[in-house]
């Protein structure tokens, strides 16, 4: 028995080298590895913007709250409408502005019942029903 003869595998010529289209193109890609996450880190800086973002947040809550409860009381003329007076002989813008809001300035109360009711002059008649600021 004649024992065979390995033959030497022979190198193929240059002109017949393969070329991959781009490095690495015959190589397997790697068996893809679940990605875990790194925990979430917050630099010095990180952690002042949410201590500042927590603060601006919990005075602007206090605030509306404040607002709310409060009743939403405001300072100067209201001119809501909500309230009407029935003129009565001899009464003037003057005096309903008196009657009306004693502790304002009468020439803002009197500027106000003006816009508030259309009113061109400060002619008052009898029965009119003005709505008041």
């Amino acid at each position: 028995m004649a024992i065979p003869q390995l033959e030497r595998p022979v190198a193929a010529p240059a002109s017949m080298a393969v070329v991959l289209p781009f490095p690495g193109a015959g190589r397997v890609a790697p068996s893809p590895r679940p990605q875990v996450q790194a925990p979430l880190r917050l630099t010095r800086r990180g952690r002042r913007v949410v201590a500042g973002l927590s603060i601006a947040f919990g005075v602007s809550v206090a605030a509306a709250i404040v607002a709310t409860e409060s009743g939403g009381a405001t300072t100067g003329l209201e001119l809501a409408g909500s309230a009407t007076i029935v003129v009565q002989p001899g009464d003037t813008l003057w005096s309903i502005a008196g009657e009306v809001a004693p502790e304002e300035d009468r020439r803002a109360v009197v500027d106000a019942l003006l816009d508030v009711n259309g009113l061109s002059g400060v002619d008052l008649v009898p029965g009119q029903v003005l709505a008041l600021p």
